[in-house]
Parts: structure tokens; sequence; C-alpha cells
């Protein structure tokens, strides 16, 4: 499978290190390393975090032929803890990923059997435009839309554009209120899923997690549900989502039944909760 993954670079950067992240850049890394061709149209800046995010990509196997380096500083969010050890979290705005540009001829030249997008990629204008002019410009056989609610990085037209340019979305229990508040969704006791695919014609698949209580896939004729997975000791969930939706994926558009795609997922998401690391493979 050759996918498009197209949004942003982050580094979490702490008072002693920095860690990479951003969750088109996990998801891409999960496909890399189950076998698919994974490439990543990013944008990273003229600095030392750029390189090292080129050199993390190439190490994770993520094909670097559409990032592009600009002017602008790479992606950061500032990590502060307090005397407790809790955290707080400052993702800096304006930087390289926001600023992704292309040609036509770039464009034009953009292929795959998937392309991956989500929220946070659309709160600049820029990256926004160019993502617009991407799903106008090229066709693919599936669109793969992971609803990521980031505060003040979300509104009402970026999460309308997710649900009716995808055919397949993922979306968390703890983020599905945001479409009925936002008035993309109506509230009523058919399930969340089902609400979503009746107010979106074009969506094949709903992808839903519940975390510790498993997820459930709703397409147009069943639901789908993955039973309580099985108890690890959770170190951090940081990723798991985005490994979910990438072994999700990679097992759909190789074949597998959904009953499997969703067994597979849970499996390899439950190893990434067991470590600190995002992609401990």
């Amino acid at each position: 499978m050759k996918a498009i993954i197209y949004g942003e670079v982050i580094w979490d950067v702490y008072p002693d290190t920095a860690v990479i992240g951003g969750a088109p850049f996990n998801f891409s890394a999960h496909l890399a390393h189950l076998g698919d061709d994974a490439h990543l149209i990013t944008a990273i800046g003229n600095d030392d975090l750029g390189n090292d995010a080129l050199n993390e990509m190439k190490k994770h196997g993520i094909h670097t032929d559409l990032v592009q380096k600009n002017d602008f500083s790479t992606g950061k969010c500032l990590v502060t803890l307090d005397e407790n050890g809790i955290p707080s979290y400052n993702v800096l705005t304006d930087t390289a990923y926001d600023n992704i540009t292309l040609t036509d001829d770039d464009i034009a030249k953009i292929n795959g059997d998937v392309f991956y997008f989500n929220t946070l990629i659309q709160r600049n204008p820029v990256s926004k435009k160019t993502l617009e002019k991407i799903l106008e410009k090229c066709s693919f056989p599936e669109i793969f839309c992971d609803i990521n609610i980031r505060e003040n990085c979300y509104c009402k037209e970026s999460l309308e554009l997710c649900m009716k340019k995808s055919t397949i979305v993922k979306i968390s229990d703890e983020e599905g209120h945001f479409l009925e508040d936002l008035g993309l969704i109506e509230k009523s006791d058919e399930s969340f899923p089902k609400r979503v695919l009746n107010n979106f014609p074009d969506l094949k698949q709903v992808v839903y997690t519940l975390g510790k209580n498993g997820s459930m896939v709703q397409d147009r004729t069943t639901l789908y549900m993955s039973g309580i997975p099985p108890k690890v000791n959770v170190v951090s969930t940081v990723g798991a989502g985005d490994c979910f939706g990438a072994t999700y994926l990679h097992y759909i558009m190789n074949g597998a039944t959904i009953e499997e795609a969703i067994k597979q997922a849970t499996l390899r998401s439950n190893i990434v909760v067991s470590h600190k690391e995002a992609i401990p493979f």
C-alpha cells in the first residue's frame, strides 16, 4: 500500500530533552513499520530540529520525497512541569508545518492508495489551502481522516471538511461531542457512529475508539465491536491512537476483514501503551 500522509511534525520540548511526534509523523512511522510505503507531506525548518526530524523519518522508514524545508521554525510544543510533575503544553503557532506550500506541478505528481489528514493541520490558512488543493485535484481510492481535537486548533469548518472529504474517519469517544456541539450531527438515542454515517453520505466507515473499553467500527450495514481489550500495564497513551488508526488502515487496505483489522489494531496499540515511546517498534 502506498499512503500519502499530510500534516504536522512536532517536537515535544522538555527542559532536558526533545521527543519527536505529531499524529501524522506517528501514523507514517507505524505504517512504515508494518511494511507500507508511507510518504509524509510536511514542512520543517532550516534548523537543528528540522535536521533531526529528517533523520527520525529516515530511521523509521518514512519516505521524505515530499518533505520540504522553509524559513519558519520546525514545529514545537513547549512542555513544562509544575512542582507535582503535572505537564502544561504550549504548541507554538506559525511554524514550518503551518506553512506547507505545493505548486500545481507538485500536486499533479501526488498519487497513492490512500490519503491521510487531520484537523490540526488546518489551523493555519496556508497549510489548509494546500490541503484543499490536494483534495480537489487528486483522486484517492480511500481518504482516512483522524479527528485530533487540540485546543484552539479546530473549528466547525475544519471538522466539516474532515467529515465530508473522508471515506474512513477515526474519532474517539472523548472527541465525539464536538460534532454534536458544533451542530454537525444531531443528538439522539441512535449510536454515535451510525449518526455520523447518516449525516455524511460519502463516508464508508466510522472507527470509534473507546479507550480501555475497546473500539467499534460502523459501516453502511453492520456495527463491529472489539470487546474489552486485554489488560496491560499502561505506561503512556501517547501515540496509541495513531498506532490504532495506522494498523487498522493497513489491514483493511491489504484485504483483511473489519473484525481482523480491529483485532490487530487493538493488539498493536496495546504494545504502545505499555511503553513510554510512541513508536516502540
